[in-house]
């Protein structure tokens, strides 16, 4: 739905029909930043789980990339670069105003342009913005 239609997809990352206290098909608990780093980075219409942002104690962080995609005007239909996908890196710029990166390698060598600046990171993310 995401390349076909981003306009119309609601993404997330869980829901009380797959995470929560049912843990039918709950998203890695490890992975779960990396999870908000993409929906709140990317087209799409995210939805945040009320269980992470009140029980898992992550409302700080979560609201930090929230505010990051307000502040730079991401929205359903923003333009999505991906400028690396590897087993161990993801990398995109959104608008040319977001820099997401997913994945354990941290070296990104020349990806990030000098203008841009970290607003949020975590176990294996990082978005930067541009100034």
């Amino acid at each position: 739905m995401m390349g076909w239609w981003p306009e119309k997809a609601v993404t997330f990352v869980d829901n009380h029909d797959t995470g929560s206290t049912q843990r039918l098909w709950p998203f890695p608990s490890d992975k779960v930043m990396q999870g908000y780093a993409y929906i709140l980075t990317h087209p799409g219409v995210p939805s945040i789980f009320y269980d992470h942002m009140f029980d898992w104690g992550l409302k700080e962080k979560i609201t930090r990339l929230a505010k990051t995609r307000t502040r730079n005007g991401i929205h359903s239909g923003s333009a999505l670069n991906i400028l690396a996908s590897d087993a161990d890196l993801y990398m995109a710029m959104i608008d040319g105003k977001i820099l997401t990166k997913l994945g354990s390698r941290y070296d990104v060598g020349n990806l990030v342009p000098s203008n841009f600046h970290v607003v949020a990171s975590g176990n294996d993310y990082c978005v930067w913005e541009k100034r």
